[in-house]
């Protein structure tokens, strides 16, 4: 058997997110976070609500790239050193860190095309 498991994505697990509360509501009751005031007086937040916001998830979406990529060097390095591991495992492993390099690749992608849109803007 082989441990392919993609790592959750927050909102996506409708077992256990946030997302199945929503779906469970009215329609007309639902609105997004940080668009303004509420109609009962409160603010919606506008920040991300956990602590470390987007620099801590990406420090963490980095670190589970390296520990990935460190999977698939171990399982290359015991395939070809005759230890017991499939070539399926492997290839699963590879296949699985390549999209989230990719991934992140894009994500650094956006971040450096949006810093070029800020930084040719006048003020």
């Amino acid at each position: 058997m082989s441990n392919f498991e993609l790592p959750k994505v927050m909102g996506f697990d409708l077992h256990q997110s946030p997302l199945r509360d929503l779906m469970m509501q009215d329609p007309m009751k639902i609105r997004p976070e940080g668009v303004g005031p509420l109609r009962d007086g409160g603010t919606a937040p506008v920040g991300p609500s956990s602590p470390g916001g987007f620099e801590s998830f990406l420090a963490d979406s980095v670190g589970k790239v390296a520990e990935l990529q460190a999977d698939v060097q171990a399982k290359t390095r015991g395939l070809a050193l005759g230890e017991d591991v499939e070539v399926h495992d492997v290839m699963l492993a590879a296949s699985k860190s390549e999209v989230a390099f990719n991934l992140l690749l894009e994500v650094r992608n956006k971040l450096v095309d949006a810093w070029e849109k800020l930084s040719r803007s006048s003020v």
